[in-house]
């Protein structure tokens, strides 16, 4: 223990004589623990860090029935969910809930909130224990006044923390709610990443707009459940058990029990680990959290090759020291481990300045969020996992970046050593680890500034992609009707009202109506049936559909191949009908006019005349393949709609405009939403936008690394080579001559990191082409652009030693030893 504390007061002694070296070994160590840790934050928040307070989490799991559609993964309905409960043999409790946005209503406000809708056994089965008051019974489902439990965020930032909130009355939507509970801090509902306030027993439909029915209902596939496992039984048994449930139901209720091929559906079980993101997501959430690590990984390796770098050329400064030490008797082993001590110094102390950044680019991470009714978080506090994460990043950096240099310092001939003052390497390689460092670096550095250039050709491809409309200078504005209890005649005279308010504004070219925005992330599916065509068997007959209100088409010039769109005719009462796009067409019609079929079953009505085909859109994403699709008048289909308006003019002179038509309609109405459609479709290009920015980034600080890194080993070697140099132009050599020997010297290197690089870059690019948005992982602008910056960057770092060495005076360089 001496000894150690020995080599550490002796390793900080020698950093504190080198503050320049130290100061930048730190910094740079800093930038790449703290990148590596901030990212690990995220992970952690998402995929292994254990739900607060709740009991027991490896007892925990989660319950999925297959999809009519097909997919494992699956909501369930209320009548399943009590046919799940009964299987005592193997839970020891299961509780089901949803999650939906609610309007917390203040007397000078509206505020947006989260809701989980649940079982009153819901947090006795999490084994949730509350900061205050009580949690529900199951009098709650049936009782005369309508019950909530609040989230300790929502009781301190709303209500002021009132030691008396239990036995409030706050209002939801439409419904007065009695606080009867506070849930402990950090206690933010089942689904990881959405920050939950409220919540409400499953029972109390009508007063948060649910249809009354949803619970009786064994089609309405809307709840989540999870439950508890008995102790001892493990997911396998418990698996084992719902299979033969499954296969129980199916006899049962043959129609509700089957697939669209047929098959039964399925019940999957899984812990709560696999649970912590939705598992229909899982896959792409750890691939996306994959590509994170190991790009700020690569920057971290860029990191610690440029300080094995500095540590190989300062213990050209140390080399009497070394021999000095080796002759009077110091082991090689114990001069490894004294260099090494200082490796581990720096380290740490980089890992310390690291933790600080990390946290503040975790925030920053945090901040790629696209606007969602429903509030996100994650816990990206930095716990014993993170730390430790840290520590054990700070000390593998430093065996990585410290091992080579110390064994290398530690190798050499101790009597020339001494007589010369130089380093002395066996086997006469002087410069061959520092050409593998700089060789890796610019290989690297290459690896992600191709990255960067694929993500940035992706989204300049999607700005050029036709998404089949125009979204330019048209607004639109959501609400949430429904919620705040309005019915239909009163959402229908509203919409109507609103519609010419607005479209009588100065600078506003059309209003119209819609269900959805495309490709804004909403959407939805209907079954539909086709009049006289007999679908295959497990033929897929749900598809993807919008309802849209009078002049949709032409206020958002979405062209017509054939027919017409809907009009204000087009109203209950009237021959139903509907507009189908030109794969629909083609799909069921090839080679004939659609104009004048018929479809059926699709919602409530029994018989709709095709009116209108509308040309291919993108409505999903920007990068899908052409899918058939339905759009359905407003006026014979009634739902919760969104304003969309065109206008001729400067929009931000039209948006308080059209705030105020809303709040002089209903100033207590929720506007969810109040933006130009561009922004609003910002989400179809949000992974791309992500991965660009943090590549981006990453190249950046790689490509200053690694430019960094050529310039000190140029320099370097330029300053070993002085008295090479002072012969050659003693002999006649011009600066010119010089310059160029210095210049081939360091390009050759550069040259061998680029082809290793492209070859890296192509292997690298195979694994993204799923998030590339169409654009080929051989893109030549990005693998022509990505070699050019960083050839460019190269050659300006190598000029400034090689110009200092042209320079020479002969006569000063033939005096240096």
């Amino acid at each position: 223990m001496d000894a150690v504390l020995k080599d550490i007061r002796y390793a900080a002694r020698i950093l504190a004589r080198s503050p320049g070296f130290t100061l930048v070994a730190v910094l740079m160590l800093a930038l790449g623990i703290g990148a590596n840790t901030a990212i690990f934050s995220v992970v952690n928040a998402v995929l292994l860090r254990p739900p607060a307070h709740v009991a027991e989490p490896e007892r925990v799991v989660t319950l999925w029935t297959s999809d009519y559609s097909g997919p494992t993964f699956g909501s369930s309905s209320y009548p399943d969910y009590e046919v799940f409960r009964e299987q005592t043999e193997v839970l020891a409790g299961l509780a089901a809930y949803r999650i939906q946005p609610v309007n917390l209503i203040e007397p000078d406000e509206t505020v947006r909130l989260a809701a989980e809708r649940v079982s009153a056994n819901y947090f006795d089965v999490l084994g949730v224990r509350p900061a205050r008051g009580r949690l529900f019974c199951p009098e709650d489902a049936a009782g005369p006044q309508p019950v909530a439990v609040i989230s300790h965020a929502l009781w301190q930032s709303r209500l002021g923390g009132d030691p008396g909130v239990v036995g409030r009355t706050v209002r939801l939507n439409a419904g007065l709610f009695t606080v009867v509970g506070v849930a402990p801090e950090g206690f933010l509902g089942s689904i990881r990443g959405v920050r939950v306030d409220v919540w409400v027993p499953l029972q109390a439909t009508g007063l948060l707009g649910t249809p009354d029915d949803f619970l009786t209902r064994r089609g309405d596939r809307g709840l989540l459940v999870l439950g508890r496992l008995r102790p001892g039984v493990p997911v396998e048994r418990a698996q084992a058990h719902f299979d033969v449930v499954a296969r129980q139901l199916l006899a049962s209720y043959p129609d509700a029990w089957r697939d669209v091929n047929g098959r039964g559906r399925r019940i999957t079980v899984l812990p709560e680990r696999e649970s912590r993101v939705l598992p229909q997501l899982r896959g792409a959430v750890l691939g996306l959290m994959g590509l994170l690590l190991a790009v700020v990984g690569l920057v971290l390796l860029i990191c610690c090759a440029n300080i094995a770098t500095l540590l190989l050329a300062r213990a050209a400064g140390r080399t009497r020291e070394v021999a000095i030490r080796l002759s009077l008797g110091a082991g090689r082993a114990r001069l490894v481990r004294q260099l090494l001590t200082e490796s581990v110094l720096l380290a740490l102390l980089g890992g310390g300045v690291g933790i600080l950044i990390a946290l503040w680019a975790a925030d920053l991470l945090l901040a790629f969020q696209p606007s969602a009714p429903i509030p996100v978080a994650l816990d990206i506090a930095p716990d014993g996992r993170v730390l430790g994460f840290a520590l054990a990043l700070a000390l593998g950096a430093a065996v990585v970046f410290g091992l080579a240099p110390a064994l290398q310092a530690t190798r050499l001939d101790t009597v020339s050593a001494l007589k010369e003052g130089a380093l002395t390497l066996a086997g006469g390689r002087r410069f061959g680890l520092r050409n593998v460092l700089v060789t890796a670096q610019v290989a690297i550095s290459l690896v992600l500034l191709v990255g960067a250039g694929l993500f940035l050709r992706s989204l300049q491809h999607a700005a050029t992609v036709d998404p089949g409309f125009d979204p330019s200078n048209v607004v639109v504005a959501s609400f949430d009707l429904q919620t705040q209890g309005y019915t239909e005649a009163q959402g229908r005279a509203f919409y109507e009202q609103l519609s010419e308010r607005v479209a009588a504004l100065p600078g506003v070219v059309g209003v119209t109506l819609a269900r959805n925005v495309p490709l804004s992330g909403g959407g939805g599916r209907r079954f539909t049936g086709v009049e006289g065509y007999e679908p295959a068997p497990g033929e897929d007959m749900e598809f993807h559909f919008n309802v849209v209100g009078p002049e949709y088409f032409e206020v958002m010039r979405v062209p017509l191949v054939r027919g017409r769109g809907f009009t204000a005719a087009d109203r209950e009462g009237a021959p139903q009908v509907a507009v189908v796009n030109e794969t629909f067409a083609r799909r069921f019609w090839p080679g004939e006019d659609a104009i004048g079929k018929r479809l059926s079953r699709f919602g409530t009505a029994e018989s709709i005349e095709i009116v209108g085909i509308a040309r291919d859109g993108k409505y999903g994403t920007l990068t899908e393949e052409p899918r058939p699709y339905i759009y359905r008048p407003f006026l014979q289909d009634y739902d919760e709609m969104t304003l969309h308006v065109r206008v001729g003019g400067d929009i931000a002179r039209v948006v308080p405009l059209i705030r105020r038509e809303i709040r002089a309609l209903d100033d207590r109405l929720p506007i969810l939403s109040l933006t130009t459609m561009e922004k609003e479709m910002a989400l179809a290009t949000l992974p791309q936008r992500i991965a660009a920015a943090l590549l981006g980034a990453c190249s950046a600080l790689a490509l200053l690394l690694a430019a960094i890194g050529l310039y000190g080993i140029v320099a370097y070697a330029v300053g070993r080579r002085t008295r090479e140099i002072g012969i050659r132009m003693a002999l006649g050599a011009s600066r010119g001559a010089v310059l160029g020997m210095v210049l081939r010297g360091s390009m050759r290197l550069v040259a061998l990191g680029l082809a290793i690089g492209l070859a890296l870059s192509l292997l690298a690019g195979r694994t993204l082409g799923s998030l590339l948005g169409g654009i080929s992982p051989a893109d030549p602008v990005a693998l022509l652009a990505g070699p050019l910056v960083l050839a460019a960057s190269a050659l300006a770092a190598s000029y400034l030693p090689a110009r200092r060495a042209a320079h020479v005076h002969p006569v000063e360089a033939l005096r240096q030893e």
